[in-house]
């Protein structure tokens, strides 16, 4: 029995083979693994579950003709895959400390968070301290109409601690202009008292080294490879359209504590009956797979050491405003 079926692309990339060894070789990209590449062992490194892959395969169906589908498309498939599949943690890429001044020094609250949504999947709980970290982009020097979270004299809440902070002052670096402090009241009210609730909330990680927090990452993120979504088009040759801004990288990315469960209970998604990604019962460090609440999801990667984990983004949680 002789079965046919047309070649599947994918845009923004390229599969041939002599293609990507061009791009090996002039070194664009590291090897045959490397996850900005879409072989099968770089979806695999970038941390893209085998079932979501073939949840893609599936729904696109056989045809005769040659296929180029919407990298975008691919990409929600495995949003929908590891929405419902993988825990949630709370990590910040660019962090800058955030100190609460009417909290004492040795203050430490222990948190509860949920894993997911599904309560079947437990909960674990992180320290609240004096000191805690939030992203770079939560932080404006200036309250505006049209920004919600933390500025001088406005609120935000953190993400399940019981009251809100309001930002009271910020320090920045005289050379770089950049914020390197910020300053904050912690709004629990008095006894019999209400609060107002906040309009946002944030993630963040706190300063507890008694608690082994934060968990110190540096953090991959993968850009498209390309700068258009048929480089094959291009006059001077593919790989004059090579996107130089294809990979960023955030060394000092800060973690939550609950990323140590997640690596002992790994792999994530759970494997269905009589499936496994592991080889000769070692769990690959991709399976380690977790959603960072607010940003994407990620993955951990091989070259991890037990010093600083390195994390690989597997897909945004949402579509890129620019690719749509």
């Amino acid at each position: 029995m002789q079965r046919e079926f047309g070649r599947l692309g994918i845009s923004g990339t390229v599969l041939l083979k002599r293609k990507i060894l061009a791009l090996i070789e002039s070194n664009h990209v590291h090897d045959w693994d490397d996850p900005r590449l879409y072989t099968l062992i770089a979806l695999r490194r970038r941390g893209v579950p085998p079932e979501a892959i073939l949840g893609f395969v599936n729904e696109l169906g056989v045809t005769m003709a040659e296929t180029t589908i919407d990298t975008n498309r691919f990409e929600q498939c495995i949003r929908r895959y590891l929405e419902v599949t993988v825990p949630r943690l709370m990590l910040v890429l660019d962090p800058i400390p955030v100190v609460i001044d009417n909290i004492p020094e040795d203050y430490i609250e222990m948190v509860e968070l949920p894993f997911s949504k599904d309560p079947a999947s437990g909960v674990h709980t992180v320290p609240f301290t004096r000191t805690v970290y939030i992203e770079r982009s939560d932080f404006r020097e200036s309250a505006s109409k049209d920004f919600f979270r933390l500025a001088p004299g406005t609120s935000v809440g953190l993400l399940k601690v019981p009251y809100p902070i309001t930002a009271t002052g910020f320090e920045t670096d005289p050379e770089t202009r950049l914020v390197t402090l910020v300053n904050a009241r912690y709004e629990k009210p008095d006894e019999g008292s209400a609060f107002k609730k906040p309009k946002r909330y944030i993630h963040w990680v706190a300063k507890c080294p008694s608690k082994n927090s934060p968990v110190k990452a540096t953090v991959r993120v993968f850009n498209s490879l390309f700068k258009s979504d048929d480089p094959n088009t291009r006059p001077e040759g593919f790989l004059s359209d090579v996107n130089p801004h294809f990979e960023e990288i955030f060394p000092n990315a800060m973690i939550e504590t609950g990323i140590e469960e997640i690596k002992r209970t790994a792999p994530w998604p759970r494997p269905r009956e009589g499936y496994t990604e592991a080889a000769s019962g070692i769990t690959p460090p991709e399976t380690v797979r977790f959603q960072g609440m607010r940003i994407a999801y990620f993955c951990l990667d091989r070259d991890s050491t037990e010093t600083n984990l390195v994390l690989n983004r597997i897909v945004s949680l949402k579509e890129d405003a620019k690719k749509a």
